[in-house]
């Protein structure tokens, strides 16, 4: 027998629309809150770090601490904020001074070079490597 429009699913379809709509919302909230979590986890939570490789070597720094880190390379000094969970080079001794007007970077696919002064800035996230860190601020 075919569907009329008197048919009961017809009708239950047409009359409550609201199930639909909240089914439709709850998807797009589980959706919602799953990226959140990926995202969190992607940068273990806020506790990123700020990898600074120069010539003296390597050392990572916590993003969830806010501070000042010198950097020395073969033309002097570079200074780097660390605050609100990003880093940013804020001087150097290089004659363009394209790092210091890179901005600031917070996301794992982060970086800032200069390579004058033979500086390099990564951001990692902790669940990339081990949650050790070189420095604490008092």
């Amino acid at each position: 027998m075919l569907p009329t429009s008197n048919d009961d699913a017809t009708l239950r379809a047409v009359k409550h629309p609201y199930p639909t709509l909240l089914v439709d919302t709850l998807i797009l909230l589980v959706s919602i809150a799953i990226l959140l979590l990926i995202s969190s986890v992607s940068l273990g939570g806020g506790g990123g770090y700020v990898n600074v490789e120069s010539p003296e070597g390597s050392f990572r720094y916590s993003l969830a601490t806010d501070r000042e880190v010198v950097a020395h390379g073969p033309l002097g000094e570079t200074h780097i904020i660390i605050e609100s969970g990003s880093a940013k080079i804020i001087d150097s001794p290089c004659p363009t001074k394209t790092c210091v007007h890179q901005g600031a970077i917070s996301t794992a696919s982060g970086w800032i070079a200069c390579l004058p002064n033979q500086i390099l800035l990564t951001i990692v996230s902790s669940a990339n490597g081990e949650a050790e860190v070189d420095d604490v601020a008092n």
